[in-house]
């Protein structure tokens, strides 16, 4: 492995392997670990950055800058993925993480309103769109090593990669009920919710480090020559199928992950639920939704992954106005109802990933991937709590933002028709090298 620095014993592949989903597991990890962070102080983060004068509530406009901060990373995916299949995975993929984990250690110890004025908020909006460029290739340099490194089984090594984000979710979630136990809202406000960006900050960093010892893919490697010289151009001009068809997909996991995460805990705190009763009910459907959705991966390599996905879309339809009719009236246990989420979710978080990674040759793959998934996730993801919250407070609904996770499974469930497996980078060398398969599937 010419310009590698593996620290670690090389006498199998299967070690080697292991290592790297390891190591690029932590590219999801520290995305997420970031928005769920936002999203549990959300309502700490508007006061401390927003003038109660302001014309919108002060958790809007927080909302607002969460997400402002994720329309960046189409435009960040468009720019690391471009490196990315230009000069190399292993790079792009590290660096995209110093800078990201520098923007949230600046947010975790930037001053409030009160003590800089409106240059507080103005730097705090800075700050996100800088931290969500970065991320723009994050998710998508995990997933593309995970494809491009498990030859027999992708599926499932993206699912470790998405394991691994449930992790950061998991560790996000446990800060949020620590400090809801042995912290008063006072002390929350001051310093509590800063606790949650240092994390973040130094995931980061300990991400750079490690990524430094990766090596390039195998399939990366072995193209060469064939490498794509403007593989942004190409991935616009023959493979705008695809991309839509990963972009819809996504969104309804970002939907997903958006209503029921980052918005749920301000959504219940206004229908009177404990903040510690809704930090165990999400810290369970942490932990649920990583299992499952390990057990869904795994699925998703024996069986057609778009039939697993497209269940998971039905799914979805069904259960998101049971979710917010039973929580908005206090029909049923916070904890049950949270469970139900996890295994309805792991459907798609489980297989989304690897089917749309599969959709692109290798030379437009990280390309395809990141303009994809981040485009789905920026629409959907990032503008979902705020939306919810508008939509309650035009309609006077609380069950509202149900409406748009229906909406999401219907047109997920209409992409999954168009998730022709094409291309597999360790597969098929010339669909690898010219995509014409892809190309013949959408044409």
């Amino acid at each position: 492995m010419t310009g590698s620095t593996l620290p670690i014993r090389t006498e199998t592949g299967r070690d080697r392997q292991r290592w790297t989903i390891l190591v690029t597991s932590t590219g999801g990890a520290l995305e997420t670990f970031d928005v769920v962070i936002y999203g549990f102080f959300a309502q700490e983060i508007g006061r401390a950055f927003f003038p109660a004068s302001a014309g919108l509530s002060t958790v809007t406009l927080s909302f607002a800058v969460f997400a402002l901060g994720f329309l960046a990373r189409p435009l960040g995916g468009i720019f690391f993925g471009h490196l990315g299949d230009r000069y190399g995975r292993r790079r792009v993929f590290a660096w995209s993480a110093i800078i990201a984990a520098v923007s949230t250690l600046l947010i975790a110890i930037l001053p409030s309103y009160s003590t800089w004025g409106a240059a507080a908020p103005f730097l705090l909006l800075a700050l996100r769109l800088t931290q969500g460029f970065c991320v723009g290739g994050e998710l998508p340099g995990a997933i593309v090593y995970a494809v491009e490194t498990a030859r027999m089984k992708p599926g499932f090594s993206c699912g470790i990669v998405f394991f691994a984000v449930n992790m950061a979710l998991l560790l996000a979630a446990g800060i949020n009920l620590v400090e809801q136990r042995t912290l008063t809202p006072e002390q929350i406000d001051m310093v509590g919710w800063r606790i949650g960006f240092l994390a973040g900050g130094v995931i980061g960093l300990l991400s750079f480090l490690l990524r430094r010892t990766l090596p390039e893919t195998d399939a990366y490697a072995r193209a060469g020559v064939a490498r794509e010289q403007k593989p942004l151009s190409v991935l616009l001009r023959d493979y705008r199928g695809p991309v839509v068809v990963g972009m819809v997909a996504s969104m309804l996991v970002g939907l997903s992950n958006g209503l029921l995460v980052t918005h749920a805990p301000a959504w219940l705190r206004l229908l009177h639920y404990a903040p510690q009763r809704i930090a165990v009910a999400q810290t369970l459907h942490v932990v649920a939704l990583s299992l499952c959705m390990l057990l869904i991966a795994r699925i998703g390599d024996v069986l057609p992954r778009r039939y697993v996905f497209r269940t998971g879309a039905v799914l979805s339809a069904l259960f998101a106005p049971v979710f917010y009719l039973t929580l908005a009236r206090h029909q049923a246990d916070l904890r049950v109802v949270f469970l139900m989420a996890a295994v309805v979710a792991a459907f798609a978080n489980g297989t989304f990933a690897c089917v749309i990674a599969e959709l692109f040759p290798v030379g437009v793959r990280y390309s395809g991937v990141a303009l994809a998934i981040n485009l789905g996730l920026a629409t959907s993801m990032g503008v979902a709590p705020l939306a919810a919250n508008l939509l309650i407070a035009k309609t006077g609904w609380m069950e509202a933002p149900a409406v748009l996770l229906a909406l999401g499974a219907l047109l997920a469930f209409a992409a999954s028709f168009g998730m022709t497996r094409s291309c597999v980078g360790e597969e098929t060398a010339q669909c690898d090298q010219t995509g014409d398969a892809a190309s013949a599937v959408i044409k």
